[in-house]
């Protein structure tokens, strides 16, 4: 018979004495916290509370890419057409600072979009000669707009073999297919593909490191959402911080 999930946490006996006497008080009640997953929930979510508090103190995207690691997967959401450029072309600076291959995972409509944001690279037409930067077309991925992660995933895999024979050291992927997908009602293909990208993760022999840009998550996917990436952050950013 399978343990339940609070059971896996190893807590001091007393501590463990006055959490349930906790979750007999009015107050606990009020707050929606009826039996210890409820609390410790609660607990985790104030936790993520002050990790976006943090990432909202930040001085710039510099910064906030800064604190992006290598196998970290991030979702995003941007407001404003600057805030997309500014977001796409420091994301792409860390992959070349990085010696990373640079994956932009778009659409064919959204090709001229991402360009101009990297207009302000130096050399950038040679780091794409080089392919030092690709592009993957999600239109030739998913053709019959079905989305099983398998055709994306074979081009990624592709890639990643030939950044090991170049002495790369990883993958650093930015896409907008999950966010599309969000907009357009289908919220079970954009958490398929979210759950392949943590799955490739953990499993890929060199590093991959996406961030998945969203206009909006809603509220009723959010917890799924967290649950398969690593930060999700729910304010834009810009060079100002995070809004």
């Amino acid at each position: 018979m399978g343990r339940k999930d609070w059971y896996y946490v190893h807590l001091p006996k007393l501590l463990t004495k006055r959490l349930d006497q906790f979750l007999e008080t009015p107050r606990a009640r009020s707050m929606g916290m009826s039996d210890k997953p409820e609390l410790l929930r609660h607990i985790i979510n104030d936790f993520l509370e002050e990790q976006e508090v943090f990432y909202k103190n930040l001085e710039s995207i510099n910064d906030f890419i800064l604190q992006i690691r290598d196998r970290d997967h991030l979702a995003l959401i941007y407001n404003e057409k600057s805030q997309f450029e500014e977001i796409v072309g420091t994301f792409i600076k860390r992959g070349i600072n990085y010696n990373q291959i640079n994956i932009l995972v778009i659409c064919k409509r959204e090709e001229t979009q991402f360009l101009q944001s990297l207009n302000k690279i130096e050399k950038i037409d040679s780091l794409f000669n080089s392919q030092d930067i690709m592009i993957i077309l999600t239109d030739e991925c998913f053709p019959n707009e079905s989305y099983p992660v398998e055709p994306l995933f074979t081009q990624v895999r592709s890639i990643g073999e030939m950044a090991k024979e170049k002495s790369k050291c990883g993958l650093n992927v930015i896409g907008t297919l999950p966010g599309r997908l969000i907009e357009q009602g289908k919220y079970e293909d954009a958490i398929n593909i979210e759950t392949g990208w943590h799955e490739a993760i953990q499993k890929f022999e060199i590093p991959i490191t996406p961030i998945c840009l969203y206009k909006s998550i809603p509220d009723n996917v959010e917890d799924r959402f967290s649950e398969i990436h690593d930060l999700v952050i729910k304010h834009a950013v810009t060079s100002t911080g995070l809004l």
